[in-house]
Formats: C-alpha cells, sequence, structure tokens
C-alpha cells in the first residue's frame, strides 16, 4: 500500500456521471487523512478504529463506491493549499484504486461547478426517489433535497462527534429502505457511503453542498405533495426544523405518526 506520486484523479463532471450510473461516493479531504493517520480533526477526536476504516476505503474500497481525494487541479484557486498537503495521502493510496474527486461538492476549490447545469446534474441523482437524509439539523440540504424526491427521510446527527454513533445511523437509514442515502456528517460520511456501498444501497457523500444548490436551483415554495419524515433524538431540536419545512409547503410528520 502507499504511493510515491499523486495519482490521476478523475474531475468532477465525470464523478457525478458516475454517480448516475449508481455509484456510491466516499470523499476524502484533510480531515479524514489526518483521522487515518491516527490523529483528530476538528469535528472527530482521534480515534484507531475510524482511522483503520478510513485506510481500508482509501486502498481496499468495494467496487460499488468511489473514493474521491482531492484532484490538484492547477485552476484550482486552493491548488497551493491541497499541493502542499498531497504527500499526506500518498502513504494511504494505492495504484489498483481509481480515484474522482472530492471536490465534487466543494465550488471553494472547484469554482467551475458553481452554475446551475451543474447543479440540477446533482438533484437528478435523487429527482424522483425515496431518499433517506443523515444531517444537522441545519444543513441546507433538509430544504433543497425535498423539492426533486419522491419522499425524504431526514435523521439528525450530531456535528461533533459522530462516528461514535455510526451504527446507529447506519441501522436507521437502512431501516427506511430507500433508493438513495445522501450524507453531510463529516468523516462519518465517508465511513457510511462505504458500509451502505457494500449492503447494494448508493450513498452519497456530498458534505456541504447544499449551500451551492440554495443558491443555484430554482427552489420555490412546493406547489406539489411532498413528505418529510424527521426522527428526533432528545439532543436534536427537530421541532425546529419541522417548522421551517412547513413554511417552505412540506407535509412533515415524525416516526410513527400517522400520516
Amino acid at each position: 500500500m502507499g504511493l510515491t506520486t499523486y495519482p490521476a484523479v478523475h474531475d468532477e463532471h465525470t464523478t457525478i456521471a458516475k454517480l448516475a450510473e449508481g455509484y456510491s461516493l466516499s470523499r476524502h479531504g484533510d480531515g479524514e487523512v489526518k483521522l487515518a493517520h491516527g490523529g483528530e480533526y476538528v469535528r472527530e477526536k482521534a480515534n484507531m478504529q475510524l482511522a483503520t476504516e478510513l485506510q481500508a476505503i482509501l486502498a481496499h474500497p468495494d467496487h460499488r463506491c468511489l473514493v474521491a481525494i482531492p484532484t490538484l487541479n492547477k485552476l484550482s484557486p486552493k491548488y497551493n493549499n491541497w499541493v502542499g498537503r498531497a504527500g499526506r495521502f500518498l502513504p494511504l493510496l494505492s495504484e489498483h484504486v481509481t480515484y474522482y474527486s472530492a471536490f465534487c461538492s466543494r465550488p471553494d476549490s472547484a469554482p467551475w461547478i458553481a452554475n446551475q447545469d451543474y447543479a440540477q446534474s446533482v438533484q437528478k441523482l435523487w429527482e424522483g426517489k425515496k431518499v433517506a437524509l443523515l444531517s444537522e439539523q441545519s444543513s441546507k440540504l433538509v430544504t433543497v433535497v425535498p423539492h426533486a424526491a419522491r419522499k425524504t427521510v431526514h435523521i439528525p446527527c450530531v456535528s461533533h462527534g459522530a462516528y461514535a454513533h455510526i451504527d446507529e445511523y447506519e441501522r436507521a437509514l437502512v431501516r427506511g429502505n430507500p433508493d438513495i442515502v445522501i450524507l453531510s456528517c463529516g468523516p462519518t460520511a465517508s465511513c457510511l457511503a462505504h458500509r451502505l456501498a457494500c449492503r447494494d444501497i448508493q450513498a452519497l457523500d456530498l458534505g456541504s453542498i447544499g449551500g451551492m444548490l440554495a443558491r443555484l436551483l430554482p427552489i420555490e415554495r412546493l406547489h406539489h405533495a411532498a413528505t418529510v419524515v424527521l426522527t428526533h433524538p432528545a439532543c436534536i431540536d427537530s421541532e425546529a426544523v419541522r417548522e421551517r419545512l412547513e413554511a417552505s409547503g412540506f407535509t412533515v410528520h415524525y416516526c410513527g405518526e400517522k400520516t
């Protein structure tokens, strides 16, 4: 395992095109690499179980899951930043893996994706499907995703230390029997996307792409039926999310409520 030179990485448009074929996506940036080396990150403390899981995904992924890393595109405004960090990735990568762009949801590093055509190509990944969404309650994805989805089940997650709850999140996502899973929960999403791919469930680690989609997609108050199902652990103020969604025209209920 390990490379001496940085690998060729498929660009953002190619990455989205592969996702449209049904592949899952596990994205890895600076935080995931720090954790994979046994260090800590702002969202997660050092954790050898997490490090081992990330290492396995980067070097030996399931064939149903794309592994995404920085592209080192010289046109990126953050090129110098990522070139300086590329060496951290090399010991974790494999010559037997084809890598895709971790910037497919990062307009700050790939500003050329910040256009309506690209945003629509992302939205089409879940259009008309039953979606399970795992994200913080404040994520823009909570209001963006249901506009194209047939049904959305939102499972709120914590902002820090989410990996400690990964098994619980995995069970909740599988229980919903979704057509597709969308994840926005830091390094935990990188792991969950791969775990769910191994279960033959398409799962997309899309990070903070919700903000870009909210700006670029013609999202207005809904004039058609759309349902969002919320789980509500005691530590999450899901009622605030419910009020925000209902104001946008969604029908919202909690798991267990009759619809």
